[in-house]
This record gives structure tokens, sequence and C-alpha cells, in this order.
């Protein structure tokens, strides 16, 4: 699995790299400041798309990051909830057990 998913990257470098060398033209981006002017940068195509691509891939990150905290706050709550039960289960358990031995003393 890991020689696929190593092949797979490869052949991603590989088309970025191609389309990289083909879209070398300059293209405007304009953006407005903290005082709504607006701006224009003359960049590389190139530098714009992985840009984005880096930046999808960071907001995408922290979207999961907070996730994954959601989901270990629930299986925390979870354990918790399991193990007074598992408690209560063993103190009804214990207090069953006394009764029985009585009963079996007593047919003895």
């Amino acid at each position: 699995m890991p020689a696929i998913k190593f092949i797979l990257f490869i052949l991603f470098l590989i088309v970025v790299a191609s389309f990289a060398v083909k879209n070398m033209a300059s293209v405007g981006v304009s953006y407005y400041d903290f005082k709504f002017q607006v701006h224009t940068v003359e960049l590389p195509l190139m530098v714009v798309m992985v840009v984005s691509l880096i930046l999808g891939f960071l907001i995408a990150w922290f979207i999961s990051i907070f996730d994954l905290f959601k989901l270990r706050t629930t299986i925390r709550k979870q354990n918790k909830s399991i193990s007074s039960m598992e408690e209560e289960l063993a103190s009804i358990k214990n207090a069953s057990q006394p009764s029985t031995q009585i009963e079996s003393s007593i047919d003895s």
C-alpha cells in the first residue's frame, strides 16, 4: 500500500510540474486591504494555483482538527459513562451474591 501511495504522489508531482511549465504567464490578482482599497499584484499562474491549493489544505486540516477534538471529547464522555455503568453492575452483582451464599448455607 505505501508503494501505491508513493507512485500516486510521484504522478501528482509530474502533473503539477507539467502544469507549471505550461502556465508561467502572469495573471493579475486583485484583493482588498484593511482600508477596503483594491490592490492588484501580477503573479505567475502557477504561484496562484499552488497558494490556493495550500490554503485549501490548511483550511481542511484545521476543520479536521476541530472534528477530531469533538470526537475525542465524545469518546471520553462515553468511556466515563461505560465505567460508571460497569461499577454499578459490579455493585449490583456484589449485592446479590450474599443472598445466594446465605441460601446455599441454609440448604447444607
